[in-house]
């Protein structure tokens, strides 16, 4: 009697591959955005502490920094394409 595979992936080695690959290039990616958010982060913190005025108009300035720090690379690859 033959033993049924744990793992029915495991006789595709093909379709490893390839989510091996899709698992690489997603990390690329993701890995691309955090470094983009992270410059961007400190890019709006130096502008916005060059232009603060008061410790509230300030706070809320870097504060605002942060969503659009993260936000930003995404709206490039639209703003790009037109």
């Amino acid at each position: 009697m033959e033993r049924p595979l744990e793992n029915p992936d495991a006789a595709h080695p093909q379709r490893q591959q390839a989510e091996a690959t899709a698992r690489r290039v997603m990390s690329l990616i993701w890995g691309s955005y955090g470094v983009l958010a992270a410059a961007t982060l400190v890019f709006q913190t130096v502008i916005r502490l060059q232009e603060c005025t008061g410790l509230a108009a300030c706070t809320v300035s870097l504060v605002k920094a942060v969503p659009w720090s993260v936000a930003w690379p995404f709206y490039w690859v639209f703003y790009l394409n037109g």
